[in-house]
């Protein structure tokens, strides 16, 4: 549903419902779906109505997008706390939701995809020597994990593997 071939903008509803299938594909953000609507050339004094409408008709929900957005990047990419918080404040997600969203991780299961985490990559280094454990916690600082924490779970690792 765009515009017509000659570049006209699309009208309110137009606009509202190609936004709302948008935003039924996936969970959307408020920064995400206003990017999206100036990206399809939508009409200025339409833009913020659209948000609200998708607002109020729960197709945006900033704080499930949060959840969900923290849950799979921990759970498909690995992702640490660090990044998602980084990843959710580059989408404007208020910092009091990010810290709830991140404080519900359930510390067990957090340390152990790190321990995991650093046990692949030295093994894939070849060994636990101190240049590998180096670059294994460069790599779980890059994926977001904090420096205190992989400091720890790399002196708590089980040598045992190698």
């Amino acid at each position: 549903m765009s515009g017509s071939s000659n570049g006209s903008e699309l009208d309110f509803v137009q606009a509202y419902r190609k936004a709302a299938d948008y935003c039924a594909s996936q969970d959307r953000c408020i920064s995400e779906m206003q990017l999206k609507l100036r990206y399809w050339n939508i009409d200025k004094n339409y833009i913020s109505k659209i948000i609200a409408k998708l607002i109020e008709e729960d197709f945006i929900d900033e704080k499930r997008f949060a959840v969900n957005y923290a849950g799979g990047k921990f759970r498909i990419k690995g992702w640490g706390r660090l990044k998602i918080a980084a990843g959710l404040r580059a989408r404007n997600i208020p910092a009091s939701l990010i810290r709830q969203v991140l404080s519900s991780f359930q510390m067990d299961e957090y340390t152990l995809t790190l321990e995991r985490l650093l046990q692949k990559k030295l093994s894939q280094l070849g060994g636990d020597t101190p240049v590998n454990r180096q670059k294994a916690a460069y790599f779980a600082a890059s994926r977001g994990f904090e420096p205190g924490l992989i400091a720890t779970q790399l002196h708590d690792i089980d040598l045992s593997e190698f």
